[in-house]
């Protein structure tokens, strides 16, 4: 009897190390509902695709073009967007034809390779100075276009990961 006694004070007295603390939230679910329920949230949760963001226009967000070289640590004389057609489209246009040049945002979300720690968010941002939209083409719903001319570019690589 002794015996149980002096392991439930043992018990009672320990204090709780700091590395059992989880210091990301996502650990902490994962401690609390465990490996499996973690996974379904997570699979449900749709990670953000990459974006243009252009005064006037709105965020346009990117099915395809060079976005993957801006991300690296390369920096090409312009940013390519492949994109489909929308109610953004016209002003897009617009804005080719005017040569009009402005400060645009683009978000280009993190690549999950297999093999690599659990994304749970981050990627690049790029803020671009003076940019303007050229070579706007539309062919089957999907549009091509280009950011050219820009006088300056700030990239900003932002990381959320769990081991």
């Amino acid at each position: 009897m002794r015996e149980r006694e002096t392991d439930r004070r043992r018990e009672r007295d320990r204090v709780p190390s700091p590395l059992s603390q989880p210091s990301h939230p996502i650990l902490a679910l994962q401690r609390a509902i465990g490996n499996h329920a973690v996974a379904q949230v997570l699979a449900r949760a749709p990670a953000p695709g990459s974006a243009v963001h252009v005064p006037g226009v709105g965020d346009i967000k990117v099915t395809g073009g060079n976005l993957e070289e801006w991300a690296g640590k390369e920096a090409p004389d312009t940013v390519e967007v492949t994109s489909h057609k929308g109610k953004h489209s016209a002003k897009l246009e617009k804005l080719s034809t005017a040569g009009t040049k402005s400060d645009v945002k683009v978000k280009i979300a993190s690549a999950g390779k297999a093999g690599e720690q659990l994304n749970v968010g981050g990627g690049t941002e790029l803020e671009i100075k003076g940019a303007r939209v050229k070579d706007y083409a539309v062919e089957d719903g999907v549009e091509t276009w280009r950011l050219a001319d820009f006088t300056n570019v700030h990239r900003t690589k932002i990381t959320h990961r769990v081991a």
